[in-house]
């Protein structure tokens, strides 16, 4: 399968030399969409799609999610969330944002694209649906922890980025300190791709037309999965006693734990486990190929006459 990196971004190469982590950047690649707002119609109508994957906000808040979801009874319980279709609808046309969160997790085309994308991204990727009407603002100005790669679907979406954070202990979020000048401004129409580096600051407001884009984060670890991956390097595979009976066998457990760290702590190099790290954190349950069926199960147990 021909790669995709390049549907989004062009030459690869000049991508990662000139933009990666550098500069935001607009192409006019036009990568195919792997879902549309025939496909977020469906989703509401479905009944099915529930918080935390749905969520409506403004710049000004998170809107409580009372007032776009409904009750059903399974099982002799409420169970609170589900999407309301008519409610979602009219929010909507007061000027808030509907994001759909890790389309990924639901929806199959969107599932293969982030596999794809992680593979060659050697990153964890994450999958966010907006739609906005004209005016409206999803969100403040803020910062993601991610490279962001988005798509315009439909509709017209004006972006202002500004600068990344000049420390490492910065905040994601809402910015309230001064985020220096705008490095791009730009009204991105369908099949146009914005490239947002990792932590900077941006906002954007929906145009002409219903915005509809996708949103690719390309996650990056941090400190702590840093931790994690050596702690699994330094003592993976080791078979220790799970219920030592005395101190002595306490003591012998601690000796072969560290004579294991300090042999092998010599041959990792920062490399390998920043490739561990992101390795470990791009780990997760994707329905992006064929599976096991109740169809195919039903077929074979005609076949043999189960």
């Amino acid at each position: 399968m021909p790669a995709e990196l390049p549907c989004w971004v062009g030459d690869v190469s000049t991508f990662f030399a000139t933009y990666w982590r550098r500069e935001p950047a607009v192409f006019d690649t036009a990568p195919n969409a792997p879902m549309d707002i025939r496909d977020v119609d469906a989703a509401l109508a479905g009944g099915l799609l529930r918080t935390p994957h749905l969520e409506m906000t403004t710049a000004d808040e998170r809107i409580d999610a009372a007032r776009y979801t409904t009750s059903r009874e399974v099982l002799f319980q409420q169970v609170a969330g589900y999407a309301d279709h008519e409610r979602v609808l009219d929010l909507l046309k007061g000027g808030a944002t509907l994001l759909l969160r890790n389309t990924e997790h639901w929806h199959r085309p969107t599932a293969a694209l982030v596999s794809r994308m992680s593979e060659e991204l050697e990153r964890r990727v994450e999958a966010f649906f907006f739609v906005t009407p004209p005016g409206g603002r999803g969100l403040a100005l803020h910062r993601d922890d991610a490279d962001v790669l988005l798509l315009q679907v439909s509709g017209s979406k004006q972006w202002t980025v500004r600068g990344g954070p000049s420390r490492s202990d910065w905040r994601i979020g809402k910015v309230t300190e001064d985020a220096g000048p705008a490095l791009l401004e730009t009204t991105l129409t369908p099949g146009q791709v914005l490239y947002i580096p990792r932590g900077y600051a941006h906002s954007a407001v929906g145009r002409q037309g219903l915005s509809v884009h996708l949103s690719l984060t390309v996650r990056e670890v941090s400190a702590p999965h840093l931790v994690h991956a050596l702690q699994r390097l330094l003592v993976h595979g080791l078979r220790l006693p799970r219920r030592p009976l005395d101190d002595e066998a306490l003591l012998a457990g601690a000796a072969t734990l560290i004579d294991a760290a300090r042999e092998r702590i010599a041959t990792v190099e920062p490399a390998d486990l920043l490739r561990s790290a992101r390795d470990a954190q791009r780990v997760q349950p994707l329905n992006d190929h064929d599976r096991a069926d109740l169809t195919s199960y039903a077929a074979g147990l005609l076949c043999h006459g189960g």
